[in-house]
């Protein structure tokens, strides 16, 4: 699947096409560095996608159609956000973190494109979410994507050195990273704020209390990976919580952005 596990050689194509024009050798070579596959099955995948009007073939580089492309960036943009009227909510519950995350990804991201917030807010005890090997291509995304016209803002309630060293690795220009404790947040919660909308999700107390055990421990960030895993791997009931509450957002805006600065819109 594009983008996704169990990829075949055409999801790989595509993917590498996305960047450039390339031959079918050099799409064969670099496939071969994570796959065993031969040049002729990459061959015969180009020829499908060329047969499907998804590639071009010109001389001996092979292309994205752009007509193909147009079709599916305006089919994925046309993906409805979950835009709620003022004092609506709505509660999910997952036993996986893995589901979790994707489905927050799909719901903030769809709501960030219909409201265009200058600045989106977020809170967490600890942000051990790109730790999840799963999950940690597409986090990362999500940190990199922030920029002038959209910033992020994160307040991490943890100031051990696992803490630290993930605001040293992720914080950029548009995506800003504060260290402080929070009271007022529960330590169980992990809160996005968009406009009038707030995302939480709601870990169990064991998880959460498990998770902050490791990052207290004084450990670096690399040090407490699998032990880690084996809490997430059982996390019990998490709950995702999306509302639509204007003056809640408000209040957890202030107590978010006291010490950020913020640029200002040119």
């Amino acid at each position: 699947m594009l983008y996704g596990g169990n990829r075949e050689i055409e999801d790989r194509v595509l993917e590498l096409l996305v960047d450039d024009r390339q031959t079918i050798k050099a799409l064969c070579a670099k496939i071969s560095i994570e796959h065993k596959v031969s040049l002729r099955g990459v061959y015969k995948a180009v020829n499908k996608l060329v047969a499907a009007g998804v590639l071009l073939k010109v001389g001996k580089k092979v292309l994205l159609s752009d007509e193909w492309a147009t079709r599916v960036s305006t089919a994925l943009g046309a993906v409805s956000a979950p835009v709620l009227s003022t004092g609506e909510r709505l509660t999910y519950t997952f036993t996986s973190l893995e589901h979790l995350d994707e489905y927050w990804k799909s719901t903030v991201l769809p709501l960030q494109r219909a409201l265009h917030p200058r600045e989106v807010f977020f809170y967490n005890p600890h942000c051990f979410w790109s730790l999840l090997p799963a999950r940690r291509e597409s986090e990362e995304a999500y940190y990199r994507h922030f920029g002038p016209e959209e910033q992020g803002f994160l307040v991490v309630s943890g100031t051990s050195p696992a803490d630290e060293g993930f605001r040293r690795a992720y914080q950029s220009e548009f995506f800003q990273i504060e260290l402080r404790g929070l009271t007022s947040f529960r330590k169980t919660d992990h809160v996005t704020v968009l406009g009038s909308h707030i995302v939480t999700t709601r870990l169990s107390s064991t998880l959460a209390a498990g998770i902050a055990a490791l990052y207290d421990s004084g450990r670096g960030v690399g040090d407490f990976p699998p032990e880690l895993l084996a809490l997430c791997a059982r996390p019990g009931k998490v709950k995702f919580v999306l509302e639509n509450n204007p003056s809640k957002a408000d209040t957890l805006r202030k107590a978010l952005a006291r010490n950020f600065y913020f640029r200002r819109a040119t």
